[in-house]
């Protein structure tokens, strides 16, 4: 069923989304409470999240009961319907994520020298040399190798944002940085050894950008890191003995992290939520329910955000998600149109390009929207010559590109995207008008 046909159907448009400053940590959540609870969004009206969740409307009526008598759910006015689930599909283009196997090792047998505050578990150290025989640039290669240094430290810093920078700063951090290093960019290019590295990164923003731009997450997190912290050994700086002061400082560690102190119930209890999350995403990779998985996982890096293994897997599986949601959008776009609204899908073709900001047609598609919906042709420029740099064997992109060059006054522009579209495909009539025309 489509969003518009849900929207029409709908009886129940009450909308719920979560108190400001709420705690999770009050609420005993099952896996499917906790995915249930991750798609409260403050936009999805109630009837539609027994869709989105797969629990019958009878439970989700009572778990959101119990929330709004916790103080953890709030009641606001009805807003735009909720795009519809979709559930299976992988990505198809070049430098979407590996597959991921269910039985991925467990949160046990991590590292715990390689988890730090938000950074990354050890990668390879071996990264290629700049190489002017690819198909990428080499002041694209090295900018791929600086960032790639950068993987390890918190995720504010890896966006370039600061540490309490709102959604609105984190999105445009992103949006920014997935231009550069969405690995589509390079799509059907010789980009060599620099693959993975480009990946990594791709993942890594993907991953800091979700767990940033999620205020109720980012809570969870802190309160996870200040648990943490309150057990940290304090060193005796002016100690006479500083192994002693260390060794003294060790034991009331230990102290403070045995399961019958306080602080040390707390924190096996949120590992424990953690684990329980983590491993519902693992059977929801299994049948490829990624959306399912990524929200699981984002809720086990929230209890547990020290763990490398849950990040890891947290950046794997959102960029998954992010080939779905971006499959929802096209849907939801062509219905607009379907309906003949430029406008409306043109805000929905530049909310998909967050998730695949290098798909050609896309990009193609968007150009000729802002051109003629929104006669911005600033912004149709951009997203025709990035459809043409994705792919530059389309007549069709360069005939878009020329059309748009030639509404602005660009003849000599104009002309030579024309022709170039002539050169690709002669029988281009609609190309062949355009440059008479100039």
């Amino acid at each position: 069923m489509s969003s518009a046909d849900a929207a029409g159907d709908r009886k129940d448009v009450r909308v719920p989304a979560l108190a400001p400053d709420c705690d999770l940590t009050r609420l005993d959540l099952s896996p499917q409470e906790g995915f249930l609870l991750s798609r409260i969004d403050g936009h999805t009206p109630k009837d539609l999240l027994s869709q989105l969740a797969g629990l019958p409307p009878h439970d989700v009526d009572l778990c959101l009961a119990r929330w709004a008598e916790a103080g953890v759910v709030v009641w606001s006015k009805a807003g735009p319907p909720a795009t519809e689930r979709v559930n299976g599909a992988s990505a198809t283009r070049a430098g979407a994520p590996p597959r991921l196997e269910a039985n991925a090792s467990s949160p046990e047998g991590e590292s715990a020298a390689a988890a730090t505050e938000a950074g990354s578990p050890a990668v390879a150290s071996d990264l290629p040399a700049l190489d002017p025989g690819l198909d990428i640039p080499e002041e694209a290669q090295q900018a791929i190798l600086d960032f790639h240094e950068r993987l390890e430290r918190p995720y504010a810093e890896i966006l370039g944002v600061a540490s309490d920078a709102d959604a609105r700063a984190v999105k445009r951090a992103y949006f920014q940085l997935s231009k550069e290093f969405h690995p589509d960019r390079w799509f059907r290019r010789d980009i060599g050894p620099f693959k993975e590295p480009l990946e990594r990164i791709f993942r890594k923003v993907v991953e800091a950008y979700e767990l940033m731009s999620d205020p109720t997450v980012r809570a969870e997190m802190e309160r996870s890191l200040g648990a943490d912290a309150e057990a940290a050994p304090v060193e005796g700086a002016d100690s006479a003995d500083p192994k002693a002061a260390s060794e003294r400082a060790e034991r009331r560690r230990k102290r403070a992290l045995s399961p019958f102190s306080p602080l040390g119930r707390l924190i096996a209890k949120r590992k424990a939520k953690a684990k329980s999350f983590f491993e519902a995403a693992m059977a929801a990779v299994s049948d490829e329910r990624w959306l399912e998985a990524a929200a699981s996982l984002r809720l086990a890096v929230a209890y547990d955000p020290k763990s490398a293994l849950y990040r890891e897997r947290f950046g794997e599986v959102q960029a998954q998600a992010h080939e779905i949601r971006f499959a929802q959008l096209m849907k939801e776009a062509d219905s607009a149109l379907s309906f003949r609204d430029r406008k409306d899908a043109l805000r929905i073709y530049e909310e998909a390009l967050i998730f695949r900001p290098y798909d050609p047609e896309a990009n193609h598609v968007a150009a000729k929207l802002a051109w003629l919906a929104a006669d911005d042709l600033h912004r149709a420029k951009e997203y025709a010559m990035r459809a043409v740099e994705a792919d530059p064997d389309k007549a069709e992109y360069h005939r878009g590109l020329g059309q748009i060059y030639a509404a602005a006054g660009l003849k000599a522009n104009a002309r030579r995207e024309l022709k170039t579209a002539l050169r690709l495909d002669p029988r281009d009539l609609e190309a062949k008008q355009a440059l008479k025309s100039l």
